[in-house]
This record gives C-alpha cells, sequence and structure tokens, in this order.
C-alpha cells in the first residue's frame, strides 16, 4: 500500500524542489500526476523563459540560460512536441527525484521557476509532485520498529519518531 504524504514547502527548503524536462520514449513513464507541462506548451513555456533570461545580465542568470541552452537545442531537433513534458516539481531528497532525474533534463528550481513564471506562483502545493512512500519501506529503512527516538523516513530523512519511549530504569 502506498502513502500519500503531505508536502509542507517552506521559504528555507525551496530551493531543492526541481523540475525537469522529459523527452521520448521516457515520457511514457511519467505518471500523469507527475507532469506539470506537456506538448507544444512546453516549447512555448521555454521561449518565455529565453525572453526573460535574455533580459537578465546577471552571472546568476547567465549560468541558468546556458544550462538551458542545450534543452533548446534538443527542443530544436523535434518534429512534434508530443511526446515533451515539464515534470512537477520534485524534492531531491525523495526517493523518487532519483528515478525523474535519470530519465529527464534538469530545467530549473523552483525559486527560478516562480521568478520566471510569477503567474504559477498562487497555487505553489499545485506545482509540487506527491510525495508517495511504500508503507512496507517504513519497517524496511532504519527501524520503523524500533523506539530509538528517530528513524529515517522512506526518502532518506531523518524525522523524530511518534512512537512512546521506553523510561529509562
Amino acid at each position: 500500500m502506498n502513502l500519500n504524504r503531505p508536502v509542507i514547502l517552506s521559504p528555507d527548503i525551496e530551493h531543492r524542489f526541481q523540475t525537469f524536462i522529459i523527452f521520448e520514449p521516457a515520457s511514457s513513464r511519467i505518471h500523469e500526476f507527475d507532469i506539470l507541462i506537456s506538448g507544444q506548451k512546453v516549447r512555448e513555456l521555454y521561449e518565455q523563459l529565453i525572453l526573460g533570461l535574455n533580459a537578465d545580465y546577471s552571472l546568476k542568470t547567465q549560468i541558468i540560460l546556458n544550462r538551458v541552452s542545450k534543452i533548446g537545442q534538443m527542443l530544436d531537433l523535434l518534429k512534434n512536441y508530443d511526446h515533451v513534458l515539464i515534470s512537477k516539481f520534485f524534492d531531491r531528497v525523495w526517493r523518487r527525484y532519483s528515478y525523474i532525474s535519470n530519465i529527464g533534463e534538469p530545467f530549473l528550481d523552483l525559486p527560478n521557476f516562480l521568478k520566471f513564471f510569477p503567474e504559477y506562483n498562487e497555487d505553489r502545493q499545485g506545482l509540487l509532485a506527491q510525495r508517495i512512500d511504500d508503507e512496507d519501506d517504513e519497517f524496511s529503512e532504519g527501524g520503523g520498529g524500533s523506539n530509538s527516538g528517530t528513524e529515517t523516513d522512506t526518502d532518506g530523512v531523518e524525522v523524530e519518531s511518534l512512537e512512546a519511549q521506553p523510561e529509562d530504569v
């Protein structure tokens, strides 16, 4: 059984959330609930981003421009955009992040995405992929049955245990 865990987004962790552009054939491996934008809208969003990047001459922006220009070259090779998509944002500490990062090209982190596309700012939770964990993983990775006070959740983050702790005798 899978567990949907809520994503708590705070300003100090926003930089950990990353979105990816995924091309065919890997795009068929992405679940619909993990897709932010697909098809021709990907190209339109990319072109809007390039206009915004070209208007800013800061070093940080030029670094982003150099990275996404590679994606533009890949988009230029396509005849149609039917099987191109932009994923929702994944936290780098989630297990699913490694899966999506292996099949997609990094696009933008959440703060930069919202800087260039402020219209998405109102529904930040809608931008985030759901965190899905396997219930069995809770007990196989870090002592779901132990009373140590901390345990490792399924995405590798140490969390406080909610179990009652035995008193020292």
